[in-house]
């Protein structure tokens, strides 16, 4: 077993220092990886309402308990997004304009955002299978009801629904927006984060008011070290020296910045690899170093088919 770190949030709820993405496992293949990731350390499992298998991953979860798991060893995190009308034709992941629109339909009627998060809610819970939600996020800051969401994901969070609330790809400008009206600022903030892009500036902001960063997608950039030679030789010559894999140093890079990571991976050998890394620090010089390879790029869109604000 890995000795495993924790963070904790502003409101005393302590999470691991990382966990398992699965967008877009579904079915058997996200049972071996929640399976496999179990067996290997990981408790902090992520997911969404949009990523349509957070009822794979309730049974995935059964199965496991039914092993001898305990509910109270997970960490779930599940998020509230915006759908496509045909889901099963399209897949996940995706905003298309079904709720959180002012021209949506379902919105026309009274009291829609409180209607649809609550629904949301309850749905997730049912489909995971458990009476609470460990971090509950908001998947985009959608421009038209941003306020109103997050005013009723504070209510989820005082009825005791859920232990920890915040959101995903906000930027500055948007936890500023939130300030004004917000009763409780968010515990978490997930984005996208790398040495290709540092967002020093976010991470300062996050820092200065107590939000928890994780970070999704953490080795996307890894597919592009033939694009970026100087990248992929800083990384060689740290692996070297650390006898670790390129992934596991950008990973412990994370860590070491106070950032959550959620890699994804259904081999157990790779899950074991990418928890692996508690063992070995980088040193100043070395953080210092893979920094500054920033270059701002944004490997995903932040908004897909959203605005922002």
């Amino acid at each position: 077993m890995v000795l495993m770190i924790e963070r904790v949030l502003h409101n005393g709820v302590r999470m691991p220092a990382i966990g398992l993405g699965t967008y877009p496992l579904m079915g058997d293949a996200l049972y071996q990886s929640v399976s496999n990731a179990y067996d290997t350390g990981y408790r902090l499992i992520d997911t969404a309402d949009n990523y349509y298998n957070e009822a794979d991953l309730g049974n995935a979860l059964n199965r496991i308990y039914i092993q001898g798991a305990k509910r109270e060893e997970f960490f779930l995190v599940t998020k509230i997004s915006d759908e496509l009308y045909h889901p099963n034709e399209l897949g996940g992941g995706r905003n298309k304009g079904k709720y959180f629109w002012k021209n949506s339909p379902i919105m026309q009627k009274p009291n829609a955002v409180h209607d649809v998060v609550k629904s949301k809610v309850e749905d997730s819970l049912q489909k995971l299978k458990t009476d609470y939600i460990d971090l509950l996020l908001m998947h985009w800051p959608y421009p038209d009801y941003f306020e109103e969401i997050w005013f009723e994901m504070e209510r989820v969070y005082q009825e005791g629904k859920v232990r920890a609330i915040g959101v995903c790809n906000c930027r500055e400008r948007h936890l500023e927006r939130l300030k004004k009206t917000a009763r409780i600022m968010p515990m978490v903030n997930q984005f996208e984060t790398s040495p290709l892009n540092t967002k020093e500036g976010l991470l300062s902001y996050c820092d200065e008011n107590k939000v928890q960063v994780m970070v999704y997608s953490p080795l996307m950039t890894l597919r592009m070290l033939d694009n970026y030679g100087g990248y992929a030789s800083l990384l060689n010559e740290i692996c070297l020296k650390y006898k670790k894999t390129v992934a596991q140093i950008v990973l412990r890079y994370d860590v070491q910045r106070g950032l959550i990571p959620i890699p994804k991976s259904s081999s157990r050998e790779r899950l074991q690899q990418n928890i692996d890394i508690f063992d070995f620090g980088l040193s100043a010089e070395e953080m210092k170093m893979l920094s500054a390879c920033n270059i701002n790029l944004q490997t995903l869109p932040e908004s897909k088919s959203c605005p922002g604000l």
